[in-house]
C-alpha cells in the first residue's frame, strides 16, 4: 500500500476513540482497520526507506502492530484510570537487536499534534554515568541535545533521581543527566496540513534528521 497521507476522518475517529470504549471499537472494527491501520502500516513502509537513506540503514521499521506501530489500546494493568483507548498513533523505528533496549526514533501522531522523540532505556548506569562524566563524550551529548533544542521547547524525561548519584558531586556541570534511568528528548508540533499528503513522510523525516545527532550518540555508545 502507497502511504497517501492521513485523512481527517482518521484523525477526527482518532480523537473519538480516546473516549469510547471496546463496543464502539468493535462497532467500527471495518472503519478503523481501512482508514486507520492500513494507513498506519503504508506511512511505517515509507518512513522506514526514508529513514535507511537519511539516518541509517540499521534502523528498524516493522509495518504491523507490536513492531513499529504501538498498539492502539492502554495498558490498564498499570494504570487503573487510563481510557481503555489511546487517542493517537505512536510509531517506532528502532536501530540494535534489542526494540526495547535499542535507541528509538518515534513520532506520536493525533488530531492536535504531531510529536518527535529520541530515547533509549538505559542498560548500564555505571556505562552511562561514566559517559556523561567524561567531558568528551559528555560533553558531545550535551552539545547534540543543544543543538536540537534550538528553536524548539524540549521535554527531556527520564530523571529516576531527585539527588546526583554518589561519587559525583551535586555542581557536576552534566547534574540532571548523571540522575537519569532512562532518557527520551522529545516534543511537539502542531499538526501540520501536510498529514494529508504523501508529502508527510518527507515532513517527519525532516525532523528526526534533527534529532538524529542525539540518536547517533546513543548508538555509537550503547549506554
Amino acid at each position: 500500500m502507497t502511504f497517501g497521507g492521513f485523512s481527517q476522518e482518521v484523525l477526527a475517529f482518532l480523537t473519538e476513540l480516546g473516549s469510547k470504549n471496546k463496543v464502539f471499537l468493535d462497532a467500527n472494527r471495518k472503519t478503523y482497520e481501512s482508514e486507520v491501520a492500513e494507513p498506519a502500516k503504508a506511512f511505517v513502509e515509507a518512513m522506514g526507506e526514508a529513514l535507511a537513506d537519511t539516518i541509517s540503514p540499521e534502523i528498524t521499521a516493522i509495518p504491523k502492530t507490536n513492531g513499529s506501530i504501538s498498539p492502539i489500546n492502554n495498558d490498564v494493568r498499570f494504570s487503573k484510570d487510563a481510557p481503555p483507548y489511546k487517542d493517537h498513533l505512536l510509531f517506532r523505528f528502532w536501530e540494535g537487536p534489542e526494540k526495547k533496549a535499542a535507541p528509538t526514533l518515534f513520532v506520536r501522531l493525533s488530531e492536535e499534534s504531531v510529536g518527535f522523540a529520541s530515547g533509549t532505556q538505559i542498560k548500564s548506569l555505571d556505562r552511562w554515568r561514566e559517559l556523561v562524566d567524561n567531558e568528551t563524550t559528555g560533553g558531545s551529548l550535551t552539545s547534540a541535545i543543544a543543538g536540537v533544542a534550538k528553536g524548539r521547547k524540549l521535554d527531556i524525561d527520564g530523571q529516576g533521581l531527585k539527588r546526583v548519584p554518589s561519587p559525583y558531586l551535586e555542581d557536576h556541570p552534566r547534574a540532571e543527566l548523571l540522575k537519569y534511568k532512562a532518557l527520551q528528548v522529545r516534543w511537539p508540533e502542531s499538526t501540520p496540513a501536510i498529514i494529508h499528503k504523501p508529502g508527510f513522510v518527507d515532513w517527519c523525516v525532516k525532523r528526526l534528521v534533527a534529532v538524529s545527532p542525539i540518536h547517533r550518540w546513543l548508538v555509537e555508545r550503547q549506554p
